[in-house]
This record gives structure tokens, sequence and C-alpha cells, in this order.
């Protein structure tokens, strides 16, 4: 089920004009770290919010982190690194230390997505 989930966001995110990807990191009740990917784009000219999954990241630094992210994000960017507008995470403090992220793209607070909505609806 999931990798039918998986197939439609990909074909919605083909055929955006732009993602933003988000990813928050939580601990859940057993106490194991997890991150979660969620992308934000517009799909027939409403803007979408979908989550992608869990992942368990090697570590709980910057560059752990990052590699986790970049290894979702660089096949659903099909060889078109511009396409890929707004990066956010909730530990932006860890993240901004991070050399290893795009750095054509700024990291932005969830806000993000106030500007998708205004530009769905222009």
């Amino acid at each position: 089920m999931l990798d039918v989930y998986h197939e439609e966001v990909k074909k919605e995110i083909a055929n955006s004009p732009f993602v933003a990807v988000i990813a928050d990191e939580t601990t859940d009740v057993a106490c194991e770290f997890q991150l979660v990917i969620i992308f934000r784009y517009l799909c027939k000219g409403q803007p979408l919010e979908r989550f992608w999954r869990f992942y368990v990241p090697d570590g709980h630094d910057a560059k752990s982190i990052a590699a986790c992210v970049l290894n979702v994000v660089n096949p659903l960017l099909d060889q078109n690194p511009n396409k890929l507008i707004a990066q956010s995470y909730d530990g932006a403090s860890v993240m901004s230390d991070c050399q290893d992220l795009p750095k054509h793209v700024g990291i932005f607070s969830h806000e993000v997505f106030i500007q998708f909505m205004k530009i769905g609806k222009a």
C-alpha cells in the first residue's frame, strides 16, 4: 500500500514546478529517535503537503540528518535540483551548520507553506 502511495506522490512531484521538503525530528514512545519527511508542492494549482515516511538516521547530528534527507530527495528531483525551492527543519539550529545540503536552497521555517498558498491562488 505504501508503494502505491509513494508512486502517486512521485507523479505529483514530477508534474509540479517545484517542491519543498520538511524534516522533523521526534522521539517515539519507545524513546527511539525518528525523522519524518514531508513534501510540499503544487498539484493542479492546489498546494499540497504529503507525508512521505519515518526514518531512523544514523545519528542525531546535522550530517546524519542531511544524508537521510538527501537519500530521499535526490531520486525524486529527477535530475532537476532547481526544483527544490525550500527545506525546513524543526531542529534548524542543528541543520544550519551542515555543509552537505544544497547551497542554492535556504533553510526556512514552516512559513514556506503560506507562500505556497499564495502562489497556488495566483
